[in-house]
């Protein structure tokens, strides 16, 4: 039976009485709260409940414990993650769970959303990070209540490192710099920060640069155009204004020169975030606020065809406010967190094409995400109230679309033993259509296609379910080893699904191509497996994911096609030798075939064209202060075309040999 929205949100009011009639008590006595259960932490240090399913991913993971960072195929690696790799194109497009493009995966850089969108043959959603600067990812599967809840099938945070993660402990001054050479096109990519930090002000200023000429394939071919330049600046303040409230300021720049979309491009990405933090100590108030600004922007700066010229841009403003409060009643523990998030994008640009270069959407929501335990029992209740409008102008008419959502999540969690914990999730999620969707216009270069608006596009919206169990078991074969992980089983039926049909007529009277809500309710589901296994000086790391999906197509073309393999499997294997100063390690992939759907189809059929890859590293500590890397990536030099790619062959056997300093 599928989950009532409407049961579970009259459930989640109540848990908000609750959490209100709790309050007078927090205020009045100290409050020792019970142990609450968790699976482990975010970046931020904020703690994963039982019914979050979040895999964070810290600067070792990363950078493989080598300095050598790939983004792409550390996302592909994690459980039911895949990326659109385009060689070309430097930015990251995230597919959770088969969805993916048009905010379908709520992308964020620093919590800042990344909204930028491209109708054409890539995805339609990207961000710019530049990977030399990251210190964390944090990926969340299926429903998000809180802050960055716009996508369908989740989000991923992209955190940038700040002055603890250059300057030691006890000192006030440092710096870090990393250098990586690589052969096979990959020349040199290098970065470097200083920072400063005492008991009320940090300041961190950091340069990046990554530099690559075309690559070969594993066949010994050259694959055109898949040289990138990337030069990025990273800043970022803070002060402590008194034990309690702190103010920070970070600003980044991200410019990139590559080819893509049958055109050289360069493309800007700007994000400004001022933050205010004010902790009052008495488990009432944790207030955190931030006001924001992304911008991104690209141009068409060269090539054959008509567009060169072209410029399309996003900016992005907004703001949010999240407070959390921890009581107690009873032998219930409750923590609550309570906020809301508002955000306006604005597009800009010249000679679109396709895509509109004038429009605005404005998005804002409330939510309460509320987490009780008693004894081994866990309950999370959380709702999330969004509302969406888009306004622009079409060919033919005015495009005002607004519509609201009430969405609630409601997981149950039992610790049958110390390290065995089941657990069970119903949610509703919902994603606002886009600007580019609603307002696709123009024609295909060269004719054959006329592209129209759909001002009476809807929302997509999902209702399902996850079952499965965490595990976290000390002592399990030897004394002093562990084994931790997830376990799960989930479906999703979408309704009003948004594709691309080539025989619409729009309220406009107009037919041609548009996007268009499918009519009925589409299914997919998986089972998800995440393993790591320690013991002394050994790691070992398993992810596996079993794919189904009737979900229709999208058309590659008008955008890319969104279908994950049938099953995946990732396996790592890394040891510490030399009182832990040298590590090895060896990376294993599998990647099935699955559906797939030809560029202007929208019709899917199996293609059964596995590969398997296999990755080589190691890394030695000189002294405390230098390290020496190597990695070689695609060590039997496969010949393969990456599954959720542009079409270009993937990267044949590379060698990459580097040094990283701290002082």
């Amino acid at each position: 039976m599928r989950p009532s929205h409407r049961h579970l949100a009259a459930v989640l009011l109540g848990t908000t009485c609750l959490t209100l009639a709790a309050a007078p008590l927090a205020a009045q006595e100290t409050i020792q709260l019970d142990t609450i259960v968790i699976v482990g932490y975010d970046e931020d240090g904020a703690p994963i409940f039982a019914g979050e399913n979040t895999t964070s991913l810290d600067a070792e993971d990363l950078q493989s414990g080598v300095g050598v960072t790939d983004l792409n195929t550390t996302l592909r690696r994690q459980t039911s993650v895949f990326t659109q790799q385009d060689p070309g194109n430097p930015g990251i497009a995230v597919n959770l769970r088969g969805f993916e493009g048009s905010g379908r995966v709520a992308m964020s850089v620093d919590g800042v959303p990344q909204q930028f969108r491209l109708t054409g043959h890539a995805a339609q959603s990207a961000a710019f990070v530049d990977e030399n600067f990251l210190g964390g990812v944090e990926i969340i599967r299926g429903a998000v209540t809180t802050t960055g809840g716009t996508g369908i099938a989740g989000s991923v945070n992209f955190s940038t490192i700040d002055a603890a993660d250059v300057v030691r402990d006890g000192q006030s001054f440092g710096g870090i710099s990393r250098l990586t050479y690589g052969d096979n096109g990959q020349n040199h990519s290098g970065m470097a920060a200083v920072a400063y930090r005492d008991d009320r002000f940090d300041m961190l200023l950091g340069y990046s640069r990554h530099l690559s000429d075309d690559y070969e394939d594993g066949n010994g071919d050259t694959v055109a155009n898949t040289d990138e330049d990337v030069v990025s600046g990273l800043f970022k303040l803070g002060y402590n204004i008194d034990a309690s409230q702190r103010v920070t300021f970070m600003a980044s720049r991200y410019d990139s020169d590559f080819f893509a979309t049958s055109y050289d491009q360069e493309l800007t990405s700007d994000i400004y975030k001022l933050g205010y933090s004010y902790d009052a100590g008495d488990n009432l108030i944790d207030l955190k606020a931030n006001l924001y600004r992304a911008e991104t922007e690209t141009e068409w700066v060269g090539g054959t065809g008509s567009y060169v010229g072209r410029k399309l841009s996003t900016e992005t403003t907004g703001f949010d406010l999240t407070n959390t409060s921890r009581f107690a009643f009873g032998n219930w523990s409750l923590t609550s967190v309570n906020g809301f998030e508002i955000s306006q994008d604005e597009l800009g640009g010249k000679t679109g094409g396709v895509n509109p270069t004038d429009g605005t959407a404005d998005r804002a929501s409330i939510f309460s995400e509320n987490i009780f335990v008693n004894g081994k029992w866990e309950l999370t209740a959380g709702l999330r109230a969004n509302e969406y409008a888009l306004d622009g102008e079409a060919s033919q008419g005015d495009i005002d679309i607004k519509n609201t959502s009430v969405d609630p999540k409601l997981t149950v969690a039992y610790r049958v033993t110390d390290w065995f914990q089941p657990y069970a999730t119903v949610s509703r999620t919902m994603r606002s259509p886009t600007l580019q969707e609603t307002m696709l216009g123009g024609s295909h270069p060269g004719g054959g296609f006329g592209m129209i608006a759909n001002p009476e596009l809807e929302a997509e919206t999902s209702e399902g379910f996850e079952l499965g169990f965490n595990l976290d078991r000390q002592d399990l074969f030897a004394s002093g080893d562990s084994l931790s992980g997830r376990v799960n089983y989930y479906r999703m039926d979408v309704d009003n699904y948004v594709a691309t049909s080539f025989a619409f007529t729009n309220a406009f009277g107009q037919s041609g191509v548009a996007f268009v809500n499918v009519d009925g309710i589409s299914e997919t589901s998986g089972v998800e497996v995440e393993l790591a296994y320690s013991y002394r000086q050994l790691d070992l790391g398993l992810s596996y994911t079993k794919n189904d999906s009737d979900i229709p197509s999208q058309t590659p073309g008008l955008g890319a096609g969104q279908y994950l393999p049938d099953s995946t499997l990732s396996a790592s294997i890394a040891g510490r030798f030399l009182q832990d100063r040298m590590t090895l390690g060896a990376e294993y992939s599998f990647v099935s075939g699955g559906l797939y759907t030809d560029t202007y189809d929208s019709t899917p059929y199996q293609r059964d064209d596995s590969y398997e890859l296999v990755d080589l590293f190691a890394s030695y500590k000189l002294n405390d202060t230098v390290q020496l890397n190597a990695k070689i990536e695609n060590a039997f030099d496969t010949d393969y075309v990456p599954w959720l790619s542009s079409g270009e062959k993937g990267q044949g056997r590379t060698l990459y040999v580097g040094t990283s300093l701290q002082f």
